[in-house]
């Protein structure tokens, strides 16, 4: 409809529109987030200031902001988009863990029980309290203590962490972070990313007794990445033209897996878990 040459809709037209639905539109007047004009007849009109201040409200809860937040955000001239990001994004820190250690106890519970790849009851007539101890641990608080380890972040040695980054980000698939170099523009720091975890690529340091692969001829360790579809990723990689050590193969630990050398030959595994 128009009005004084100017657009308006009504609320079924932006809620189809916006791809919102009418009940968020009337919630979004209700808390005072989004107030539309009224006609005599009180039915909900929206201008073109209207839509402007929607599609910013969409921005933010793109990024899981609460809607108080957001209110603050387009109305309070103090506000500030870093202060809110970095609130935002410990508070979501904080969940991720706590879902991961629920997913753990889950996973640990479920080894348990009868068909898992872990022991099962030992008698069908009596109960299995292993199990029952596991069961009533996923139900305990997951809160976090202070002092508690949170995350692992894997760090590789490289000679040439130029290269590594490159052959980790183009033939394996993982998602580039960022690369820094010195004055002379030599990489010192690099990283990559799976989207669980944070691999960091670090220069070859005697005092810390670090050292690459390339030299050593031999690695001490090894990357393991799960991914959504073990056979396809074999395939992606192969394309790239990866180095396969060994194909797709079900393993008796409860995971299809293959291997592949990495940018100094050390060996790297994907797997996916298999499921019943």
């Amino acid at each position: 409809m128009s009005s004084e040459g100017s657009s308006t809709w009504r609320v079924g037209e932006l809620a189809a529109t916006s791809g919102l639905t009418v009940r968020t539109l009337h919630h979004y007047d209700d808390v005072g987030l989004l107030r539309p004009d009224r006609t005599p007849a009180g039915h909900r009109v929206y201008r073109r200031e209207h839509v402007e201040r929607l599609y910013r409200i969409s921005v933010l809860r793109r990024f899981g902001t609460p809607l108080d937040e957001i209110s603050r955000a387009l109305d309070d001239p103090s506000w500030r988009l870093d202060g809110a990001l970095r609130n935002h994004l410990a508070a979501l820190e904080h969940e991720v863990l706590r879902t991961e250690r629920l997913l753990h106890r889950l996973t640990d519970a479920s080894t348990s029980l009868p068909g898992g790849s872990g022991p099962a009851s030992s008698s069908d007539d009596e109960p299995d309290t292993d199990v029952c101890r596991r069961l009533l641990a996923v139900l305990e608080d997951t809160g976090l203590a202070a002092t508690e380890p949170l995350r692992r972040i894997a760090v590789l040695v490289y000679a040439d962490l130029g290269r590594a980054h490159e052959h980790l980000v183009r033939v394996f698939g993982l998602e580039p972070g960022p690369v820094h170099r010195d004055d002379q523009g030599e990489v010192v720091h690099a990283e990559v990313r799976t989207v669980d975890g944070l691999v960091l690529l670090h220069r070859v340091a005697p005092r810390w007794r670090l050292a690459s692969p390339a030299a050593l001829g031999a690695a001490t360790g090894m990357l393991v990445v799960t991914v959504q579809d073990v056979d396809a990723h074999h395939a992606a990689v192969v394309a790239r033209g990866g180095t396969i050590t060994f194909g797709p193969t079900d393993q008796p630990y409860g995971v299809r897996e293959y291997g592949a050398l990495g940018p100094e030959d050390e060996p790297w595994s994907f797997w996916t878990p298999r499921r019943a």
